[in-house]
This record gives structure tokens, C-alpha cells and sequence, in this order.
């Protein structure tokens, strides 16, 4: 049985190349047969390889699953990750962050769980995918900064210049969402769109969105500028359980959202193609993703 992996060789500071021998020495002992792919590779390659595939195990962080999990769309091919990244946080949500996680035997025995997909969509853009969480503020401007000046692999400390270049002029956008059946948000401040609970540094400003509800959690962090973020990441810092009072919330199948100015926007931990947009649409696409079942986080 063919399983396909794909490494991203910049994730980890060298460690994905590592992981992934590891990983497809485990598929081979455990009878399966590991076929490398690329992420370069174009539609019809995927398309041919994912036919007779039992399974695709992504070696990377969040980028490499993202992007892992748009060209599965629609396949039914069950993805299995591998964490090398900064915050690998769908493999957090998931339970692939595991000290043992019986990949091979999982991907053997055939068990799966199918979740949600997030999708933004904007006028003249390709759709573009997410697993975990997507937003619009201070992370997205932060995020496209590191990006325009990445030389290298990404730690926690790689961020540091990017978000003080980034809070010396940052003026948050005010926002106006409307969601199915009369839900809404407005105000202005830091807007998360998350398809799971879990954010950065652990600190989750959507702690109730579930990746199988079939709807998307808008989690609105109100603020007049940088300092007020710093603010909210002492309050999720600090906070247990539950959300911190102020953080507006709502939740909705398909979202419109508008901006009082073009944003730029992230989709779980790098920036979304295209110009910074004034308007974009957000929605859930139920049962998309397709997990191999490694049992609970």
C-alpha cells in the first residue's frame, strides 16, 4: 500500500529531512510502501499519486499541512502529520504532537476522522484554504513582514523584528461581519476566523471552536492600537479555561466580513497570496479534511 510523504526541508532548522527518513523507514517495517512527493508538484501529479494512495503524511508545520490539505480537497485521502514546525498547531488540535504517535499502525488499521475545512474566498483571488484559524490585524501585518524579510529557517525569535516594525504604525481596522441566520460582530481591533481552538503561543482567543461543527468562530479582540494586544496576550497568557470577558465572539456556518480599508490577511501562520483586500468571505466546508485517527490529543 502506497503512502505519500511530502517534507518541507526548510521546517525545523534541518529536522524535517531527518523526520522524514525516520517516517518512511517506519511505513517501510510496518509493510507500506513510502513514495516521495513534492509540494511543487503540479495538479495533475497529485491527482494521479493520490488514486492509488492509502494515506499522505505531511512533514513540516502549519504552512506544509495547509498546504498539503488544499491539494487533498476533495480527494478522500487521509492526511497524517508529522510536526517540525515553529507551533505545528494542527498537529496540536489534532493529537500528532504525541511523544509516540503509531503512525504506521494507524494508517494501516484505516481508521479516520473527517473535519472542517476554512475557506476564504475574495473577488478576483483563488479560494484559499485553511485548517486552523485565518485573521485579519497586528499577527497578519506581523506574519507578512517576517515573510518579506525571511532568510532562513523560523523560530520564536524570528518574529521579534517584525512586530516592532510592525506596532510603530499598525492602526487596527474596524470590522463588520455578517454571518447566517442574523449573527454579526462589529468593531474595531484584532478579527480571528478559526476553525479549531488553537492560535500561537497558546494563546487562544477561540477556545469554543470546534474543527467538526460545520462553522467557522469569530473571535473579535477589540483595540485601539499595539498596546492593546499586548494586553490581550497577557489576558489569554494568563487565563485558563475559559475565554477573558471583552473578547466578542460569534459563531456562523459562511461569514462576509468588511473592512474600513484593504487588510492584509494570514491563514494559519503565512500570509494569504494576493493584495491586501477590503472585503472577503469566510465559510466552513464540512467533512473536507480527512485525518488518519492517532486517537486523542
Amino acid at each position: 500500500m502506497r503512502v505519500l510523504v511530502v517534507a518541507n526541508v526548510a521546517s525545523g532548522r534541518g529536522r524535517a529531512a531527518e523526520r522524514r527518513v525516520r517516517c518512511e523507514r517506519e511505513l517501510a517495517a510496518a509493510g507500506l510502501d513510502p513514495q516521495p512527493i513534492s509540494l511543487d508538484s503540479d495538479a495533475g501529479t497529485w491527482r494521479d499519486a493520490c488514486r492509488a494512495a492509502r494515506a499522505v503524511v505531511a512533514v513540516g508545520g502549519d504552512g506544509t499541512v495547509r498546504s498539503v490539505a488544499a491539494r487533498l480537497r476533495g480527494t478522500g485521502v487521509p492526511l497524517a502529520i508529522v510536526p517540525t514546525g515553529t507551533e505545528n498547531l494542527a498537529a496540536r488540535e489534532f493529537g500528532f504532537l504525541k511523544p509516540r504517535v503509531p503512525l504506521a499502525a494507524a494508517v494501516l488499521q484505516g481508521s479516520v476522522r473527517r473535519c472542517d475545512l476554512g475557506i476564504l474566498r475574495r473577488r478576483g483571488e483563488a479560494d484559499h484554504v485553511f485548517v486552523v484559524m485565518a485573521s485579519a490585524g497586528l499577527d497578519a501585518e506581523v506574519v507578512a513582514d517576517l515573510a518579506a524579510h525571511r532568510d532562513g529557517p523560523i523560530t520564536h525569535g524570528s518574529y521579534l523584528g517584525p512586530i516592532l516594525r510592525e506596532c510603530r504604525s499598525w492602526q487596527p481596522p474596524t470590522v463588520d461581519a455578517v454571518g447566517a441566520g442574523g449573527a454579526g460582530l462589529r468593531g474595531r481591533g484584532q478579527l480571528v476566523m478559526a476553525n479549531a481552538r488553537q492560535y500561537a503561543m497558546r494563546l487562544d482567543p477561540a477556545r469554543r471552536a470546534d474543527p467538526c461543527d460545520g462553522a467557522l468562530d469569530l473571535a473579535l479582540l477589540p483595540a485601539r492600537g499595539w498596546l492593546a494586544m499586548v494586553g490581550w496576550a497577557i489576558r489569554l497568557a494568563c487565563s485558563s479555561g475559559g475565554v477573558p470577558g471583552g473578547i466578542r465572539q460569534a459563531r456562523s456556518p459562511s461569514w462576509r466580513i468588511t473592512f474600513d480599508r484593504p487588510v492584509r490577511l494570514q491563514a494559519d501562520g503565512d500570509p494569504v497570496p494576493g493584495a491586501p483586500c477590503a472585503q472577503v468571505e469566510g465559510f466552513a466546508d464540512p467533512g473536507a479534511l480527512v485525518l488518519v485517527d492517532v486517537g486523542p490529543p
